[in-house]
Parts: C-alpha cells; structure tokens; sequence
C-alpha cells in the first residue's frame, strides 16, 4: 500500500446549506458553494448555486497558487 506524501488542500470548496422551513418542518436544502480556507479556519467567498464553475475555478486558482509558493 502506498501512502501519498501530497499535502491536502489548503481550500475547499462545499455545499452551503441552510435550514427551510416547509409546513411546519425544516428541510435542509442547498443555497450556494462555500470556499474555506482550512489553515486559516475561515471563509474565503460564498457563491450562489448558479456560480458553482467559478467557486470550482477560484478553488483551483488558490490551491495552485499555495502549491507554487511551497
């Protein structure tokens, strides 16, 4: 078994959800892309749905950008 010695991600893109309520129940649905830096443990942007390809392209930009640094 080979253990790959690439850092992880420094940016992540995920889905933002949040609660709706639907006839008197919550109903989790998602709202956008949330970009988020896990050294710094904060958020770098959040997109709405329709912007997932640039959440994607930023999230790519930044990580190759911290990889051309190290």
């Amino acid at each position: 078994m080979m253990v790959s010695s690439k850092k992880p991600d420094r940016y992540g893109m995920r889905m933002l959800t949040e609660d709706v309520w639907v006839d008197g129940r919550a109903k989790l649905c998602q709202t956008g892309w949330w970009l988020y830096d896990w050294d710094k443990r904060e958020t770098v942007q959040t997109f709405p749905m329709s912007e997932k390809e640039q959440a994607y392209g930023l999230c790519k930009l930044l990580n190759s950008i911290e990889e051309e640094g190290a």
